[in-house]
Formats: C-alpha cells, sequence, structure tokens
C-alpha cells in the first residue's frame, strides 16, 4: 500500500509539472485510445462533426489567416506584372533622358552664338555673355544629374530586358510560398500539441480519481489508528498539487487552441474541436524511400536554393572584379571578391551536408518511432491478459475493489504509452511528409 501511494503522489507531481511546461514540450503525449492494436489507414480520418482535421488546417488557413492572405496578395502582384510593358516604359524613359541631355548640351553650345548677336546693344551683348558664364556653372551640375538618372533607368532596363528581374521575382515568390509553407507547419504543430494536451489532460484525471481513492481509504484507516495523520495529509497535498496542475494545463490547451483558431479563421469566442489525428500504415513506412526522398527534399527546399544563390552572386561579383582588375591583382576589391567567393563556397557545401544529414537523422528517427510502437502495442497486450486475471480474481473475491481499480490504471497507463508512441511516430512521419513535400527541415 505504502509503494503503491508513494507512485501516485510522484505521478501526481510529475503530471502537474508536465501541465505547467505543456505549452513548451517537445513531443506531445497522446490521448487515450479505445484500441491502440486498431488497423491503421493511409488516409486522415474522416472529419467529425464540428470538427477541424489536421489533413484541412492547410486550407483553412490559406482562405482565411490574414498573414497568408497578405503574403498571397504580393505572390498575385508579381504574377501579374507585365515585364514587355515595363521594358518599354523603360525604353521610353531612357529616350527622353537623352533628349534632355542633348537638349542641355545643345543650349549650352548656342548660348553665345555669332550670329545671335547680331544686332545686339552692348548691353545685350554683357547681358548674354554673363547668362553664359551662369550656364556654365549650371550644365555640369544637371548634365551629373541626368547622367545619374539615365544609368539607374539603363541599370533597370537591362535586368528586365535580360531576364534578370524575373528571375529574381521568382526567387521572391518561392521565398513567400517558402513562408508560407512554415506558417502553417507551425499551426499543424499546435494542432498536435493541443491534442497531446487533451491525452495528457485524460491521464492526469485519472491519476486524480486514484489518489481521490486512496485519500478516502486512508481517511478511513486514520479514524481507525491504522495509518498517521501526516500520511493522510501527503496524499492530500499530491491531491491538490494534481489538481492545480491539472488546472494550469488546461489554460495552456486553451490559450494555444486560441492562437490555432486566429490562424484557421475561427471565432475565437466559439468552440473548436479537433479531429483524429492521421496514422502512419506499414505501406507508408515501406514505401519511405531515403535517396529518392532525399533528392525530392533538395529540389524544392528553399534553403538550399537561398544557399545556392548566395553562392552564385559571389562567383558573380568575383568574375566581375577579376574581369575589371584581371587574375592575381593586388586591389582590395579583387581580393575581396575572391575570399567572399571562397566563403561562400564553403557556406553552400555547409548548407547540403546539413540538409542530408538533418534528413537522414529524421528518417532514421521516423524508422525508431514505428519499433517503439510495435513494443509498446505488445506490453498493452500483456498488460490485457494481467488485467484480466486481476478481474477474475476480484470475482473470486481474492482482490479488493480499490486492487481492481489499480490494475484498471495500469492497463490504462500502458495504452497510454501506446497511444503515445503512435503520436510520437505521426509527428515524425509528418516531419518526414514535410520535408520531402516542401524541403523544410525545422530540426
Amino acid at each position: 500500500m505504502k509503494r503503491r501511494m508513494t507512485a501516485l503522489l510522484l505521478c501526481a507531481a510529475l503530471l502537474a509539472a508536465l501541465g505547467v511546461n505543456a505549452a513548451t514540450a517537445e513531443r506531445p503525449k497522446e490521448e487515450e485510445t479505445p484500441a491502440v492494436t486498431a488497423a491503421v489507414s493511409d488516409e486522415a480520418a474522416p472529419d467529425e462533426d464540428g470538427a477541424l482535421s489536421l489533413s484541412h488546417l492547410r486550407a483553412q488557413m490559406l482562405e482565411s489567416y490574414y498573414p497568408l492572405l497578405a503574403i498571397e496578395e504580393s505572390i498575385r502582384m508579381l504574377d501579374e506584372l507585365n515585364y514587355e510593358s515595363m521594358e518599354k516604359d523603360l525604353r521610353d524613359t531612357l529616350n527622353a533622358i537623352a533628349d534632355m541631355q542633348w537638349a542641355s548640351i545643345s543650349a549650352s553650345a548656342s548660348a553665345l552664338d555669332p550670329a545671335a548677336m547680331a544686332g545686339m546693344t552692348p548691353a545685350q551683348i554683357a547681358g548674354a555673355a554673363g547668362a553664359s558664364a551662369a550656364s556654365a556653372v549650371v550644365s555640369p551640375v544637371v548634365t551629373s544629374q541626368l547622367q545619374t538618372q539615365y544609368d539607374a533607368c539603363k541599370e533597370a532596363f537591362d535586368k528586365v530586358h535580360k531576364g534578370e528581374l524575373q528571375a529574381d521575382n521568382e526567387g521572391v515568390k518561392r521565398q513567400l510560398r517558402n513562408l508560407q509553407d512554415q506558417t502553417v507547419i507551425m499551426a499543424e504543430t499546435l494542432f498536435i500539441t493541443c491534442k497531446g494536451l487533451d491525452a495528457q489532460d485524460t491521464a492526469l484525471a485519472r491519476t486524480i480519481a486514484a489518489l481521490e481513492r486512496t485519500e478516502k481509504e486512508l481517511t478511513l484507516r486514520n479514524q481507525l489508528g491504522q495509518v498517521s495523520a501526516l500520511t493522510l495529509q501527503q496524499v492530500s497535498v499530491g491531491l491538490s498539487q494534481a489538481r492545480s496542475g491539472r488546472q494550469t494545463l488546461r489554460m495552456n490547451r486553451d490559450n494555444l487552441l486560441l492562437q490555432l483558431k486566429a490562424m484557421c479563421g475561427a471565432a475565437l469566442d466559439a468552440p473548436l474541436n479537433l479531429g483524429a489525428l492521421p496514422r502512419v500504415s506499414a505501406a507508408q513506412l515501406a514505401a519511405m524511400d531515403m535517396e529518392a526522398d532525399l533528392a525530392a527534399a533538395r529540389e524544392v527546399s528553399y534553403e538550399l536554393y537561398d544557399a545556392k544563390k548566395t553562392y552564385d552572386d559571389a562567383k558573380k561579383d568575383y568574375d566581375d572584379a577579376r574581369d575589371k582588375y584581371g587574375d592575381y591583382s593586388g586591389k582590395n576589391e579583387w581580393m575581396q571578391a575572391k575570399h567572399s567567393w571562397q566563403a561562400a563556397q564553403y557556406t553552400y557545401e555547409n548548407a547540403k551536408q546539413s540538409f542530408e544529414l538533418r534528413f537522414r537523422a529524421l528518417y532514421a528517427q521516423v524508422k525508431d518511432a514505428a519499433q517503439v510502437l510495435d513494443a509498446k502495442r505488445a506490453a498493452v497486450s500483456a498488460q490485457e491478459q494481467s488485467y484480466a486475471a486481476d478481474s477474475l480474481r476480484f470475482k473470486q473475491g481474492s482482490i479488493s475493489a480499490n486492487a481492481l481499480a489499480d490494475a484498471r490504471d495500469q492497463l490504462a497507463e500502458a495504452k497510454d504509452a501506446a497511444a503515445s508512441a503512435e503520436r510520437d511516430l505521426y509527428t515524425q512521419y509528418h516531419n518526414y511528409e514535410n520535408a520531402v513535400t516542401y524541403g523544410i527541415l525545422n530540426s
């Protein structure tokens, strides 16, 4: 009895701590499921009435979440740019500036034309000379301004004409899409965390019920003089802590759910039910192909795209410096461009290596989570047999109702462990899916 009470107190303290820190836990605990050995499905579970499913979360966010709607408008703006019209406008602007430059030069050259001075009085000639002197001061300033405008416009024209601006904007669109994907994945993490907190709430409720049974029993035994008041007080304190931990856990869960409501466009003051998580099937696990999936992830990774672009830009700067100053130049500009390019090479190679390392580690984590789930399910089967034996002993009068309740709790704990392992497998597999589909590795 003392050993059982100590275990309950430790469990209560642990769950209370989990409740306080639930919002920041890396992997949420699995909720209780009625049959952890049920067959798994390749598809997401169908939506429950009024429930939000994880498979529909992305669509909900793209339709309703204001930051994603703003990003989508930026993408549409880039899609609707008319580069032909832009190139024509820039060409017209270049011609207009060139005409202004020529007009400025012509005006300065003809300011003191001898033919223009014919018939002028000396005073008029003096005035014209003064105006010409003033023009000689102003013209270089105006000419410089026009040349600066022309050079900037010419640079913009060349970028459009050569397709560089179009390529840059495609990169911007890719970055914006990546930001959308990252935001959706963050919301999916909130969804899974909320489901995990629900499971912890169920487990904590079971612990509280067990402590209440123990408190009731010890109260009676204390009245009979069989246990001390201190022992009874310890159980009462543990029960109070467990109840407090459950309240904190629910507060954390409600706050996370509030964030999720905002992200999927639900009313903040309305209830939101979360559907069941999909299960990972044996067929899905068997279909995982390390090398092919890694190649697919590399292809769509914005992280690697951005690292490659940084490398390409540094290489272009180096090539420009080499063309301008020549190889093995002692010019600081050449040396800076050379070392920047070499540093970019190492950075890019490191980015590729890091990406592959994290992907291979994630692949291994999925496989390990699958074998852990198998072990937890085997433990449930063993615990079911043990509970069946205890049920028979209870019917025969060999054990008390409290002992049978304890055995039932042990079976529920085994099921919780298996359900937690199942959730962990889904979490790891979903991370793997995100890596292959969107090239995103957050680990």
